[in-house]
């Protein structure tokens, strides 16, 4: 089958998320499928440009006004995908609903191409209205995703809805490339438990409620080292790091900022326990699938988590600590309990090779790709 998959940006090499699609796309093409990928980006003398693969297939120069037409003008791609005989548009969504792309998908469907859009997170509504700033967005959203959904074979989505907008569903869980992450290689004890957060911190996080539980844990004479590793950077910076001081754990507290490659695997190789997530009700999501749960569980990392994580549901999976969906402060007498009943009867080495073990037979993106490669191929 000849696919185009649909980015409305380009690819960054610190982006779980740039990684994930980068997976998904190998999957589909090692089934044997055809795959071209669009994306959009800057070139190097500035213009902006739409590209599929390496070939511009648009380009609107630069200025305000090329600003403009990349969000109203893709002609490129149904010209591509009609000149090319493509089967399939794979899209993912990015809050890209508007008049411009109801039109592309409408000529596409005439067309006799099928389209599948994927939402990486739904309900987003609170995501999208947290700040003012993001109202006109959330009114776009909800003025042009019905429409929009009239020319959409099939929505691919890690919730568990049967149909959304009215467009029958294909469930998925979020999935990952095992091979290009090893797991971790543990170094020598220094006494302390240390706790891993990888983000872009961001306010859906809740780490607020763990660095107010360090805090509070010190305060009221607790004892046990413990060490909190915030890599990332992101718009919550700043106040991570005004929390940290107000609470008297700056000492406690690590804000590595970005990290990747070879810098990111020695801060893991030193810690015990990954956070996923200490908030998702702040976006009505409390069901996880997110993409950092998928490199904990590759790395053979325990976890810690408010919400059910999707891959553990159903299982007797003993390493995810699950802590109640609210607003306090982290009882870290729980995560030390947690930590205590992993690494006192077993190994690191041993507690690594179990999760990977586990992620091997659950999250590799071709197991998780399975139920898009079914629709594809009736």
């Amino acid at each position: 089958m000849r696919i185009i998959f649909l980015l409305y940006h380009g690819f960054s090499e610190s982006s779980g998320i740039s990684k994930k699609i980068l997976c998904q796309i190998k999957a589909l093409r090692e089934l044997g499928h055809r795959v071209n990928v669009c994306t959009y980006d800057m070139n190097k003398n500035r213009h902006r440009v739409r590209m599929m693969d390496e070939e511009i297939i648009e380009d609107y120069g630069t200025g305000k006004w090329a600003a403009v037409r990349k969000r109203i003008s893709y002609d490129g791609i149904y010209r591509y995908a009609v000149a090319q005989e493509v089967n399939m548009i794979y899209v993912r969504s990015f809050h890209n609903a508007n008049p411009f792309t109801v039109r592309l998908f409408y000529r596409l469907q005439k067309a006799g191409i099928k389209i599948a859009m994927e939402i990486p997170t739904y309900p987003y509504k609170k995501e999208l209205k947290k700040r003012w700033i993001d109202y006109p967005l959330w009114w776009k959203e909800r003025t042009y995703m019905p429409i929009l959904h009239r020319y959409v074979d099939r929505i691919v989505t890690v919730s568990k809805d049967e149909r959304l907008f009215g467009i029958p569903t294909i469930q998925i869980i979020n999935g990952i490339n095992l091979d290009t992450i090893h797991p971790i290689k543990p170094v020598p004890e220094d006494g302390a438990i240390h706790i891993v957060a990888v983000a872009i911190l961001r306010w859906w996080h809740g780490y607020d409620r763990l660095i107010r539980g360090l805090g509070e844990y010190y305060a009221s004479g607790g004892k046990r080292p413990i060490v909190l590793h915030l890599i990332g950077g992101g718009p919550f910076t700043t106040e991570f790091t005004i929390l940290a001081k107000r609470y008297g754990v700056s000492d406690k507290v690590i804000i590595h900022g970005y990290k990747t490659g070879a810098e990111l695997d020695e801060i893991y190789d030193h810690c015990h326990l990954g956070v996923i997530s200490l908030a998702t009700e702040d976006k009505d999501v409390y069901i996880h699938s997110t993409l950092k749960s998928r490199e904990y569980l590759a790395k053979g990392l325990p976890t810690i988590a408010t919400g059910m994580t999707d891959v553990f549901i159903g299982t007797d999976y003993p390493y995810n600590l699950e802590l109640p969906t609210d607003t306090n402060s982290v009882n870290i007498q729980s995560v030390i309990s947690f930590y205590d009943s992993i690494y006192c009867t077993k190994t690191r080495q041993r507690v690594i090779a179990e999760i990977r073990a586990f992620a091997e037979r659950h999250i590799d993106m071709n197991i998780t790709m399975e139920p898009v490669i079914r629709y594809l191929s009736s």
